[in-house]
C-alpha cells in the first residue's frame, strides 16, 4: 500500500471563543480524506462557535473532498456552529463552484476574517 503521509498536512490552531482553526495543505482526495475526517472530528469536540478550514494551501480537491466539506457543514450545524472555509485559489473555489455548492459554504479570503 502507498505511503500518503506526505500528501496532506494539518495544522490546528486555536482561537478564542469557541473557534478552531485547521489549515490544510496538500490534496484532499479518497487517498486523503479519512486521515483528515477523523482529524477533523476529533477537533470538533472543541469547537463551539465555529471550525476555520484554511484550504489556501489546497492543491487538490477531489469529490472526496467535497464530500467531507458537506458533511463537516452539518455536524457544524448539529452542534450549533459554522463551518467556515478560508479559500482563495482555483483550485479549491473551481469544485465548488462547478458543484454549484459555492453559496452553500462562508468562504473568506483570510483567517482574521473567520474567527
Amino acid at each position: 500500500m502507498d505511503d500518503f503521509t506526505d500528501a496532506v498536512t494539518l495544522t490546528a490552531h486555536d482561537v478564542s471563543g469557541g473557534v478552531a482553526v485547521v489549515v490544510v495543505t496538500g490534496e484532499l482526495d479518497m487517498a486523503t480524506v479519512p486521515a483528515v475526517e477523523e482529524y477533523l472530528r476529533r477537533r470538533l469536540g472543541e469547537v463551539s462557535r465555529a471550525l476555520v478550514l484554511d484550504l489556501s494551501g489546497v492543491t487538490f480537491l477531489g469529490s472526496t473532498g467535497i464530500n467531507l466539506l458537506i458533511a463537516l457543514r452539518a455536524e457544524c450545524a448539529a452542534i450549533g456552529a459554522e463551518l467556515r472555509l478560508v479559500a482563495t485559489t482555483k483550485t479549491v473555489l473551481q469544485p465548488l463552484a462547478l458543484t454549484d455548492l459555492i453559496d452553500h459554504f462562508t468562504i473568506v479570503t483570510a483567517v482574521g476574517e473567520a474567527s
